[in-house]
């Protein structure tokens, strides 16, 4: 198939799948200067064995939505005093071949969208690691030759880790992941939001 035939099955492809509101149609460059719609999938991506990205964009888009609609009307979110803390926690990486890097997109992407999101922004506050912030003022020189204190720890009673789990399942060139994200509560280790995201294709032409 030539160039102009790829293109325009892959922008047909683009159109059914934007009626179905669906994301990760495959096309190429075509004529866009080398510009690809982040909800596309191109060629070599599918030659890939590792989760594709436009899964990894449409999960963070589809977790953060459910965060919003779900965890803000729950009876321990909703009661506690004030914002409760949320802080990003570990990310389990299982698949054996993607870099835990890639998956941190999808956390990057979950907290950008809920600290944007005027429904969450009354309930949710989410901190930085410490470890970064220790880091970033001995760099920078914040408050050089004092001490720094060490902020105050959190309340495990109105805080929050949100960790993520990514797994996969290969069998020749077809290879299934499985991404979940979950929202701890520190003072009972009680899961209060999981969402989940099942990505599965094959690299056989």
């Amino acid at each position: 198939m030539d160039t102009k035939r790829i293109y325009l099955a892959g922008l047909l492809a683009c159109l059914v799948a934007g009626a179905g509101g669906l994301t990760g149609c495959v096309t190429d460059r075509g004529n866009s200067g080398g510009r690809i719609d982040v909800s596309a999938t191109t060629e070599a991506e599918l030659d890939s064995s590792k989760v594709l990205p436009a899964s990894l964009i449409e999960f963070s888009d589809q977790a953060s939505r459910r965060i919003v609609q779900d965890l803000v009307v729950l009876p321990r979110i909703r009661d506690d005093a004030g914002r409760v803390t949320v802080i990003l926690g570990n990310i389990v990486n299982k698949t054996g071949i993607v870099s835990t890097s890639e998956f941190e997109v999808v956390t990057a992407r979950l907290r950008n969208n809920l600290i944007n999101s005027g429904a969450a922004r009354g309930t949710l506050r989410f901190v930085e690691r410490r470890a970064r912030m220790q880091d970033l003022a001995a760099r920078e020189g914040v408050a050089s030759g004092q001490v720094l204190a060490d902020p105050p720890d959190y309340d495990p009673a109105t805080t929050y880790a949100l960790n993520m789990d990514v797994y996969r399942i290969s069998r020749g060139e077809t290879h299934q992941y499985y991404m979940e994200v979950q929202l701890v509560h520190f003072a009972s280790n009680e899961i209060v939001f999981s969402d989940r995201y099942d990505d599965k294709h094959s690299t056989k032409d």
